[in-house]
């Protein structure tokens, strides 16, 4: 499929007649504007015809689906697998700059200072990070074809039911941490104030809420964390013993979907409001 654009840079239906777009290019009567999708630019005024094309978002956590179609046929479809190493990078960021305070160059830390900037619907920069690719890739598609509707299709997740499909009203008030004082006191109790990997051989009373994946990567939920002993951790830490415990089921993507679905979806919709932009639900389609 070649994707055309005329003389004012407004998208055209595309066209799969190739000796034409050849000729044309020939004939010094288009240009190659872009390679991937390609898409030419023709030089004289044509007839602006086009058909109705709707497209299709399928939002995600770590995967953006786009696919616009007419009532015939699919003119353009695409898969874009969205970063997700902002995390890393600034927690990476955050130790290089505690280095540089603490041990390179001392300076008062500045408590509070960017509590200023998190004005009304902020969003963590991992989270805005993909809610901008996701606008950025419909925008892209918005240029090289005439999109007369956006349907956007989200999900909102239930976590608790997700965990529980048995729980209802007043249940949800009620959850795995009620009545501790910490997550770390949670872990405890859950495991039986025992180590679970050397189940109280080693006699060490002292007990750690231990990170299965690394704080970095899996966060501080309690699917996360299991009891440990001061001597089994301290000797894993050393490389002296190897761990057969694997972290609980994450629901990282259910909640960040929860966390952008309305605010993608508004700005969606002050950026294309000429469109007829439609929020689809997995069981609406």
């Amino acid at each position: 499929m070649v994707y055309v654009l005329d003389k004012d840079n407004n998208p055209l239906m595309p066209t799969n007649r190739h000796g034409k777009v050849r000729h044309l290019l020939k004939d010094n009567k288009a240009k190659v504007v872009k390679r991937n999708p390609f898409t030419i630019k023709l030089l004289y005024k044509s007839t602006a015809f086009k058909q109705k094309v709707t497209l299709g978002v399928d939002s995600g956590s770590k995967v953006v689906g786009l696919s616009a179609t007419t009532k015939e046929k699919e003119l353009f479809a695409s898969e874009l697998i969205l970063r997700n190493d902002i995390v890393k990078l600034l927690a990476t960021k955050r130790q290089n700059r505690r280095t540089k305070r603490n041990r390179l160059r001392f300076r008062k830390p500045r408590f509070n200072n960017r509590t200023k900037s998190k004005k009304k619907g902020w969003l963590a920069p991992s989270i805005q990070h993909k809610i901008d690719t996701h606008l950025t890739v419909i925008s892209k598609t918005c240029e090289i074809l005439p999109i007369d509707k956006i349907i956007v299709e989200t999900a909102s997740f239930d976590t608790q039911k997700l965990k529980d499909d048995k729980i209802e009203g007043y249940d949800y008030q009620q959850g795995n941490q009620l009545g501790f004082w910490n997550v770390r006191e949670y872990i405890l109790f859950r495991d039986g104030h025992k180590c679970q990997h050397c189940k109280g051989k080693s006699k060490d009373k002292i007990l750690n809420a231990h990170h299965i994946e690394s704080r970095q990567t899996g966060g501080d939920s309690p699917s996360n964390l299991v009891t440990l002993c001061n001597t089994c951790h301290d000797d894993y830490h050393k490389g002296k013993i190897d761990l057969k415990i694997k972290r609980g089921k994450s629901y990282r993507d259910a909640t960040f979907m929860g966390i952008m679905r309305w605010s993608f979806y508004n700005q969606l919709k002050e950026i294309y409001l000429p469109l007829g932009i439609k929020e689809k639900t997995p069981m609406a389609i």
